[in-house]
């Protein structure tokens, strides 16, 4: 176990539990760098290189109030992490011939194909190409809790430009999209496949739509600290997101505010137990890491370089910024980075965490945290120091 006593400034002891190997010591520094700044309530982070765990790190508080503390087996939300996860169980369909990436997504469920969408295949969705990023009228939040009903709507909409011609950010829709496709040709959910399939339960966690004794262990997600002035301080094409959230006439608005989630949403039972696999994939660190880890066996050599190869990149319709995309990873970017090099690639969620693989390496990354960052798309401040300071160790 390793424990920093804070220096004189500080009224508490800060506590990094868990483990790294010798050479990797720098990574503590940097992981509790976030807490010391405030930018951080509670914490996780775990690395591999080559297949081993190098990097298994937990620090901090599951709740607002700092009563309770964060365990080695702490669920947490990482928001669109899970959409690389998603994203890996529709490769290992396509890999086991249950799905084509060409093939229109109407063959596989009919009433998908109309109103514009006949020709969209999987290869649209996966990279942000669709156009299907959300409604075009106003829909009651509970209906995001209700696969059959959302999926339904789903299927009546029409695209917000011509498939292919553009992409933008599927924020909620791209896991009903492909869990729907997943859902008629195997049978299963996103989530099942995810338990089944993917996750090693001696390394760590992750699940889509958590069974109900699961939730006590959940950390509680403590929203951006939003000052007046605040959004004066991103960068332009932030601020233009931020003020697009408000018009859902627009793809931003339709993306992630139709229908808007209302206070807290993240942190109650119906959202933590549905399924939704863009969006509300919780785990640990070190699950998400190990699953990363095993992507080359996980995946072919083929459909993996065809899924880690730009597929979308300019301009993002939904985002307002430039976006480098695979097919359903985002990808390294100097303008929005995954991992801290080119060729990795993964995703980041909501708030600040990020998970990535770099092949070059055969090194995989997880950070996970509760205190949310305001305006962060790609990897947070917290989450993009650490992992320079494990790449700073492999020099």
């Amino acid at each position: 176990m390793l424990e920093r006593i804070m220096n004189w400034r500080w009224a508490i002891q800060l506590e990094a539990q868990g483990n790294v190997d010798a050479g990797f010591e720098p990574v503590v520094d940097s992981f509790l760098d976030g807490f010391e700044s405030g930018r951080d309530l509670g914490a996780s982070v775990a690395v591999y290189l080559e297949g081993e765990r190098v990097v298994d790190l937990w620090a901090g508080y599951r709740d607002r109030r700092k009563e309770k503390l964060w365990e080695r087996d702490t669920l947490c939300c990482l928001f669109s992490v899970s959409k690389a996860i998603t994203a890996i169980c529709i490769l290992q369909a396509i890999e086991e011939g249950l799905l084509d990436l060409d093939t229109a997504v109407c063959k596989y469920w009919r009433e998908f194909g109309v109103n514009g969408k006949e020709s969209i295949t999987l290869r649209h969705i996966l990279s942000h190409q669709s156009g299907v990023v959300g409604f075009h009228e106003p829909v009651a939040r509970e209906l995001l809790y209700d696969w059959d009903a959302v999926v339904a709507a789903l299927a009546r909409e029409h695209p917000w430009w011509p498939p292919g011609e553009k992409h933008g950010y599927h924020a909620r829709t791209f896991g009903f999209l492909l869990g729907e496709v997943l859902k008629r040709v195997s049978g299963k959910s996103v989530g099942r496949w995810v338990r089944e399939r993917l996750v090693d339960g001696e390394q760590g966690e992750f699940s889509i739509g958590l069974n109900v004794h699961e939730i006590e262990r959940c950390a509680d997600m403590v929203p951006a600290r939003i000052r007046p002035d605040s959004s004066t301080e991103l960068p332009p094409e932030r601020q233009e997101m931020m003020a697009a959230f408000r018009d859902l006439s627009t793809p931003t608005g339709a993306a992630f505010q139709n229908p808007s989630m209302g206070p807290a949403y993240m942190n109650s039972t119906p959202f933590r137990t549905a399924q939704l696999p863009a969006m509300n994939g919780h785990g640990t660190a070190s699950g998400v890491a190990d699953i990363f880890s095993r992507i080359e066996q996980l995946i072919g050599p083929e459909l993996l370089a065809d899924a880690s190869r730009t597929h979308s990149y300019g301009r993002d319709e939904v985002l307002c910024s430039v976006s480098r995309i695979g097919l359903g990873f985002m990808l390294y970017d100097e303008a929005a980075p995954i991992g801290v090099r080119t060729g990795s690639f993964g995703h980041a969620g909501a708030g600040g965490s990020m998970a990535f693989y770099d092949p070059q390496r055969k090194l995989s990354f997880c950070f996970a945290m509760n205190q949310m960052q305001e305006g962060v798309v790609s990897g947070s401040t917290s989450a993009m120091q650490i992992a320079e300071s494990v790449y700073t160790c492999l020099r």
